[in-house]
């Protein structure tokens, strides 16, 4: 072997020596590449997975909260579909009452209960044309206040007329009155009528 032969060996023993060094190295870069891509992806995934089950979480919060929404709007409508019919059936309940033979009794209580309310010894009592108060019912009204309460009062029917069953009980002079009609006295009740509602009794009148 000549010097030159054996320098051209050396070299390129040398080059392929750093060329598997150079590729060796580039392995080493592509697996720890690869292995970093990997790591990524897997935390990626791991991210995008807790994302997702958060999204879905709150989704369902949602979806129960709408649910509870619509159950609330749909036991609203119900009460309030009870409420009303339950305002209806004592409405005529009180007023069939009204117009049967107790009817005058059931007004006579109303007078003296306005009467009292008003708080003064004399008034005029207004009527419905429906319901009709008579001086002998404001006899009996006077009469039994005097009995049972030691008070004496002097009533007498109003000219005026109600639309609507009961009565007012109105000072002389006109500037105060204690109103006892039908659907006043169903606001007075609107607390019970509430609670029979929710517990499906019918209060009494």
């Amino acid at each position: 072997m000549d010097k030159n032969e054996g320098l051209l060996k050396g070299i390129e023993a040398q080059a392929q020596a750093k060329s598997e060094k150079i590729l060796a190295d580039a392995q080493i870069r592509a697996d720890k590449t690869i292995a970093d891509a990997l790591e990524t992806s897997k935390h990626n995934v791991e991210v995008e997975a807790k994302a997702y089950q958060a999204r879905v979480a709150t989704e369902k919060l949602k979806v129960e909260a709408s649910l509870r929404s619509v159950a609330r709007k749909v036991q609203l409508e119900v009460m309030s579909r009870r409420y009303n019919s339950l305002v209806k059936s004592v409405n005529e309940k009180v007023l069939d009452t009204l117009k049967s033979k107790d009817g005058p009794d059931v007004l006579c209580s109303w007078i003296t209960e306005a009467v009292l309310g008003l708080g003064l010894d004399e008034a005029k009592i207004a009527y419905c044309i429906d319901t009709p108060v008579t001086d002998e019912m404001l006899r009996r009204v006077e009469k039994h206040v005097k009995e049972k309460y030691n008070l004496s009062l002097a009533l007498q029917l109003d000219s005026r007329r109600l639309f609507t069953p009961g009565v007012v009980a109105t000072s002389l002079d006109g500037k105060i009155s204690f109103n006892n009609q039908i659907d006043v006295r169903m606001r007075r009740f609107d607390k019970e009528l509430k609670v029979a509602v929710q517990e499906g009794s019918c209060p009494t009148e």
